[in-house]
């Protein structure tokens, strides 16, 4: 599970080789043992003997800002995995003709889950921009086919990877509008700040979603600031950015539910500096909501698996095939 400390004031130490999570009106003693991460939403006290512990452990903490994107972050050194396997991914990258059917297959992925979350949609609420949205990602899929694209040139194919999405993302976000609750809905996508609040909380779950994906990039073993799609991202984990695109509309999905069931109410959502902002209530729904959904098992590639382990085994399939180029490639 994720440890979420998301209470003002809140005091973790180590006590019995587990986690001695201190509040003004309960205490909790957790062992490292269930815990996968940490997520600090709110001012807190971690004394460095928890620290330590999570160190040891291999435990993660994320320390996430308003939007739930992270801000820093602590890890053990030993995340770092594998020289041979961090050159390799540098080699494998200088080459376009390596990276490109990983990068077509990101795209591809990511526009049939969008697809598929409309294809649900249309089972709920028949509505007519769902059609409109389904064709032209239909039509995107289309010109994702590796024979109308330029393999040959990896920066052209990135560009028109890149733009083939935004095409496509623009009639994927007009359609779930539709598709979405009145009180929800919004004029396509916002990010920092968001327009409304449907944006601001599908903002914040992408925050909670990238460190999820940039530890499964470093229990592979890979590099995540060398990516394919977002390469040319300074100082940023460039390939968490390529990785997380395909488990986007599995988000998405999520949030949508979310306003359907009324679990969410707008009143939750502060609007201020422009835009609006993700509320301690809306956050109090939110952080279970996601931690459950990382933890559900959905069917995709052939495999019924939990979210987490899906996003896992993706990282792993590719570190696998990186591997394998390396160790046969000729000399």
């Amino acid at each position: 599970m994720q440890l979420v400390l998301d209470t003002h004031g809140l005091v973790v130490k180590q006590r019995k080789g587990c986690f001695w999570v201190i509040g003004q009106k309960a205490r909790r003693l957790i062992s490292p043992e269930r815990v996968s991460s940490i997520a600090v939403t709110a001012d807190c006290m971690l004394s460095t003997a928890a620290i330590r512990l999570a160190v040891e452990r291999h435990i993660p903490i994320f320390f996430h800002g308003e939007t739930g994107g992270v801000e820093a972050k602590l890890w053990s050194p030993y995340f770092v995995g594998l020289a041979s396997l961090r050159r390799a991914q540098a080699l494998w990258l200088e080459d376009g003709a390596h990276w490109i059917p990983w990068g077509i297959r990101l795209a591809k992925l990511k526009t049939l889950r969008q697809l598929e979350h409309l294809h649900a949609c249309r089972k709920i609420c028949a509505v007519s921009g769902l059609d409109a949205g389904i064709g032209a990602l239909e039509n995107a899929l289309d010109d994702l086919h590796p024979g109308k694209l330029p393999c040959a040139d990896p920066d052209l194919l990135r560009q028109q990877l890149l733009g083939l999405e935004g095409t496509a993302a623009r009639s994927y976000w007009q359609a779930l509008s539709d598709a979405t609750p009145e009180r929800w809905r919004f004029e396509g996508r916002s990010r920092r700040p968001a327009l409304d609040p449907f944006n601001a909380a599908l903002n914040y779950l992408y925050g909670m979603l990238y460190p999820v994906v940039e530890n499964a990039v470093f229990a592979a073993g890979l590099d995540p600031y060398m990516g394919m799609l977002h390469a040319e991202e300074y100082d940023r984990p460039a390939l968490a950015f390529d990785l997380i695109e395909p488990f986007r509309p599995w988000v998405d999905a999520l949030v949508a539910a979310l306003c359907r069931e009324d679990a969410l109410d707008i009143t939750q959502f502060e609007p201020r500096d422009g835009g609006w902002w993700v509320g301690k209530t809306a956050k109090a729904v939110l952080i279970p909501r996601f931690n459950d959904f990382l933890e559900t098992e959905l069917a995709a590639d052939g495999e019924t698996r939990a979210v987490r382990n899906h996003i896992h085994a993706f990282a792993g399939a590719l570190a696998d095939d990186i591997r394998a180029w390396y160790e046969n490639r000729e000399i």
